[in-house]
């Protein structure tokens, strides 16, 4: 399975959420991915993948609230051998569909396609973030970070490439834009920015992974600069990391991170994304500051509420 996959995977695995984080998420996969059809009985749309679970979670999107919908689902043929299958997606222009698609910002009043990132429906955090998601799983990808930090999202035209840049930028990430052929990629090429549009999109599993890649490209780094100074140290505090790494990634896949108490919260979150600092370095970024100590006391309670997962999980 390619690391893209893995990414979707998690994604579509999510709780479907709130009604406007459901529309959020629909207008993002379906600007990303649908086509819509115009006739004279009015708007349809066409969308097809050759992933079963995107298909699955865009069905699931689509009948939240919209049971009257009639929609087709067709699986083509492999093709040729080794072939991958694909899934299709019809629906016939209908009143409800066009309801739906003028609820989601992506056709006019005029019943003709808007093709623009609707903004006005992504007026909060909570919505950004359920169409980035949405539009992710419809034309995204992400490098294997063993390969590279790279992660993008492919448009068809130049607008849309720069609404969705906005939107990031909205989102506090840093992205790039350029063309390739005859589409437009929104891209992100440093880790930071990475992890945070996984934070942001709920791929919190993979997060972790590509957080425990990045601490290992850097340990590694050290090592090879310092390679006889201080092995010792450098290894326990490696472990050390990795540890308090893998028992925070325990937690938020059981339990979340939000119900944590509020000052295990805040080092859990700051581990996550400052995995190379030291327990007094984590301690300063605290606020208010925190003593090493105070940070090593947390990191023990962290520990023993990981611990108890894993003996109930026996």
């Amino acid at each position: 399975m390619s690391f893209s996959n893995r990414v979707k995977e998690e994604l579509v695995r999510l709780p479907l959420g709130t009604g406007i984080e459901i529309k959020a998420e629909l207008a993002g996969l379906l600007l990303s991915s649908g086509n819509l059809t115009i006739d004279n009985r009015g708007v349809g749309l066409r969308w097809e993948s050759e992933g079963a679970q995107v298909a699955r979670r865009l069905y699931a999107l689509l009948r939240k609230g919209q049971e009257d919908l009639q929609i087709q689902i067709r699986v083509g043929d492999r093709g040729q051998v080794g072939g991958t299958q694909r899934y299709h997606l019809a629906i016939a222009p209908q009143e409800s569909l066009g309801r739906l698609l003028e609820e989601l910002g992506l056709v006019e009043k005029n019943r003709f396609p808007a093709g623009r990132v609707p903004f006005s429906l992504l007026q909060r955090e909570s919505p950004r973030r359920a169409f980035i998601r949405g539009y992710f799983l419809g034309r995204g990808s992400i490098n294997n970070p063993e390969s590279g930090y790279y992660l993008e999202v492919l448009c068809e035209r130049e607008e849309v490439a720069r609404d969705v840049q906005k939107l990031e930028t909205r989102l506090g990430l840093t992205p790039g834009i350029r063309s390739r052929r005859k589409f437009w990629l929104v891209y992100l090429n440093r880790v930071e920015d990475i992890l945070t549009f996984l934070n942001l999109a709920g791929a919190h599993r993979v997060l972790l992974d590509v957080e425990s890649s990045r601490i290992f490209k850097e340990m590694r780094g050290t090592v090879n600069r310092r390679v006889n100074w201080e092995t010792a140290n450098l290894e326990k505090t490696i472990q050390a990391g990795l540890k308090q790494l893998e028992d925070i990634r325990l937690i938020a896949v059981n339990i979340g991170l939000n119900n944590l108490a509020p000052g295990l919260q805040d080092i859990a979150r700051l581990r996550i994304r400052y995995p190379h600092l030291t327990l007094k370095e984590l301690g300063e970024r605290c606020k208010p500051p925190v003593g090493k100590s105070g940070v090593n006391h947390r990191m023990r309670r962290i520990n023993r509420i990981a611990d108890g997962i894993r003996r109930e999980g026996k």
